[in-house]
């Protein structure tokens, strides 16, 4: 990701840049934040590097301990649950309509990415496996024509995307992830909307389910040997 440094000010651009890291697990949940750390990995001063950190407090990206120093939160279980819960009830409409919408060539081309995909394997091009997860559920929020669903859906993609890049990095779900989502393409290539809400639900209730199961320890450790830039 590109920052127009030019055009920004050095608060908001040391802002977007941790936010960037902190939504791709380079600072994973627990980690500590040091200003002086950051000011020279972002080659920026501590002033806008503290101003940052005190916006991404305000929007509970990071907590701030007196006696301890600045740490990205952890993420709550209760609110993957929520979010969780959102996104099934979003997300399994979206889809259950955007079956009677899309196109055979909008099919066409996703079965076509994720055939490629398969082939090379996506635990090991997860880069490319998360390009292909935006793609997927773009489209269905794009197709489905409801705009003020898809605009919640898309003010929600940065919660959404941190937790779903948390349980991801689980030993396999990355492929178990891309299954099920074939699963949902399948039901759409058939023209059935049933059946695609279906896999969409199973699809997001197994990445709680993913997360919820996760030790809490294994989770301070994510993204440490994971690229997601």
């Amino acid at each position: 990701m590109s920052f127009p440094n030019q055009t920004w000010s050095p608060a908001d651009l040391a802002y977007e840049k941790i936010k960037q890291g902190i939504l791709a697990l380079r600072y994973p949940p627990g980690e500590k934040l040091s200003e002086v750390r950051l000011a020279s990995e972002l080659q920026l001063g501590r002033s806008p590097v503290r101003s940052a950190l005190s916006r991404l407090e305000g929007e509970n990206w990071v907590k701030v301990f007196p006696q301890s120093g600045t740490f990205v939160r952890e993420v709550d279980p209760r609110e993957v649950e929520e979010l969780a819960e959102l996104r099934l009830l979003l997300e399994a409409h979206t889809t259950h309509v955007a079956v009677l919408h899309i196109s055979a060539a909008e099919l066409k081309q996703l079965r076509g990415e994720f055939d490629a995909l398969k082939a090379k394997g996506a635990e090991e091009h997860v880069a490319d496996f998360w390009a292909l997860d935006d793609h997927f559920h773009s489209t269905i929020y794009r197709v489905a024509g409801n705009r003020r669903i898809e605009e919640i859906l898309r003010n929600l993609k940065d919660q959404i995307r941190w937790v779903r890049a948390a349980t991801a990095t689980l030993p396999g779900r990355v492929t178990e992830s891309l299954l099920e989502m074939d699963r949902v393409l399948d039901a759409m290539e058939a023209r059935d909307p049933d059946a695609a809400a279906e896999a969409m639900s199973r699809h997001i209730g197994n990445i709680a389910t993913s997360f919820k199961t996760m030790p809490r320890d294994q989770l301070s450790r994510l993204g440490k040997s994971n690229d997601r830039a």
